[in-house]
């Protein structure tokens, strides 16, 4: 059964009598990366959705530069957060932001009626993948580091959406 043990034990999973890290939540940053390549590949792409769809384009080189530091710093954090009980928050921010994501995939497909570059592996891999961290941290965080860890995931996914569109 998969559980954080405590905020102080960090992301393991308690299970017939030994501990185990949380090694699953290293879905988050897969995901990121199948979700990347479904922005790059997917249909037109998704700098040319955006400018297309919403008049306002990420440019190519923007979205390159942007992934090639979040995603391994992403990586690099989940891990870590895997290791170090102090980061055990870190997989709540995180699934904060993909989630936040996936609505802004699905809102933007249902406003535009087009298909938005992101969106399956938004529906597919991001909503469960998500929900599942959040329900863990939920469980496993203090209310007060839950809520610290929600509110740094959308302050960084709108961080993000402001340098993308800058």
């Amino acid at each position: 059964m998969s559980d954080f043990v405590s905020e102080q034990d960090g992301p393991a999973i308690a299970g017939a009598g030994a501990r185990r890290r949380a090694w699953w939540l290293l879905v988050l940053p897969a995901s990121y990366l199948l979700h990347l390549a479904e922005e790059w590949w997917g249909g037109e792409g998704f700098a040319m959705w955006t400018a297309r769809a919403v008049g306002s384009p990420v440019s190519t080189s923007r979205f390159l530069v942007l992934n090639g530091i979040v995603w391994p710093l992403f990586f690099i954090l989940t891990v870590m957060a895997i290791l170090r009980p102090k980061l055990a928050w870190f997989p709540a921010t995180f699934a904060t932001v993909i989630l936040i994501n996936t609505a802004l995939h699905a809102l933007g497909a249902l406003a535009t009626s087009s298909y938005s570059p992101g969106l399956i592996t938004g529906l597919l891999l991001y909503l469960p993948s998500g929900l599942a961290a959040l329900s863990l941290a939920r469980r496993s965080l203090t209310p007060a580091s839950f809520t610290l860890a929600v509110l740094s995931g959308v302050f960084f996914h709108g961080l993000v959406i402001a340098i993308a569109f800058a």
